[in-house]
């Protein structure tokens, strides 16, 4: 049975999920419903207002074994003004959230406490980090995995678009072995680049949990964890010959990872480190060579 999680622990699963995602949060209000600013570096970045609750089968045997729901209590959803407005369910067992359209919910009072999704959304959503699902009122329900928070925060409204906006991002139910070829198909501007967004995330996130996983987490460099762990490419992106191979990947810390940027420190064939002459010698002519080991 899948686990619980108070309004607390939601809260921190949400934070948790936006760091995942590669940015940053400050809590602005949190009571339900939760309201967050999330950012990347000096960006303002933007509001969000969520609505969360834990996903679960509930119902008993009245309710197919593959329904499984949000349950809506405590509050009433309402679109917030100046602001992106999430109404999510977070299912422990999965590992995965589950969004619906604020704007089928707006108002949803007690009459109509619960929304339904199918287990094998879920489920698909743990395994290919994105899964649409067509709910019988016509909406769409997305679940995806937490590293995808803020991508789905910022693109909701198309993300929960019907019609043939639903047909293009049902391409996301196929991330793992989507091409550009098949996203440049889709004639909407807007899609398109939604989709080429979240298409480059899921290959940068399955990087990283391919090379960090090699690497125990540690830097190459200096063995240090703390979360403070990127994953680099070897041979750099923008090269022709560049992969997202695991053997092309390296776990850098922070500052090493800069480092290797300006190409301070490198890797021969066999991932010894090598440092830079030129590097050392022009640090050294500018006084800044402090920190490098004799």
């Amino acid at each position: 049975m899948a686990t619980t999680l108070s309004p607390k622990q939601l809260l921190e699963r949400i934070l948790r999920a936006v760091d995942e995602s590669g940015w940053r949060s400050l809590i602005l209000d949190e009571q339900k419903p939760f309201r967050l600013r999330l950012f990347r570096g000096d960006d303002k970045g933007f509001d969000v207002c969520i609505y969360i609750w834990n996903c679960t089968h509930g119902g008993g045997a009245a309710r197919a074994k593959d329904e499984y729901r949000v349950q809506i209590t405590g509050v009433v959803p309402s679109a917030s003004a100046g602001m992106s407005t999430l109404l999510l369910g977070w299912h422990a067992g999965y590992g995965v959230f589950v969004g619906f359209d604020i704007r089928k919910h707006n108002g949803q009072a007690s009459q109509s406490p619960s929304i339904q999704v199918k287990e094998d959304t879920l489920q698909a959503a743990h395994s290919h980090a994105f899964a649409m699902h067509h709910r019988q009122n016509g909406e769409i329900a997305v679940a995806f995995r937490p590293e995808f928070l803020a991508d789905y925060a910022l693109n909701a409204s198309s993300l929960h678009a019907t019609g043939q906006a639903a047909a293009d991002m049902s391409l996301l139910n196929s991330l793992e072995t989507l091409t550009d070829s098949q996203i440049v198909t889709v004639k909407n501007q807007g899609r398109q680049v939604v989709l080429t967004q979240i298409a480059k995330k899921f290959r940068a996130s399955d990087f990283r949990r391919r090379v960090l996983g090699a690497y125990e987490h540690r830097c190459a460099v200096c063995g240090v964890q703390l979360k403070l762990i990127d994953a680099a490419h070897i041979i750099p992106v923008a090269a022709s010959s560049s992969t997202d191979e695991t053997k092309n990947g390296i776990a850098l810390c922070k500052l090493h990872h800069f480092a290797f940027d300006r190409n301070l420190l490198s890797f021969d064939e066999r991932y010894k480190i090598e440092i830079s002459d030129s590097e050392v010698e022009r640090l050294t002519a500018e006084n800044l060579a402090a920190g490098l080991i004799k």
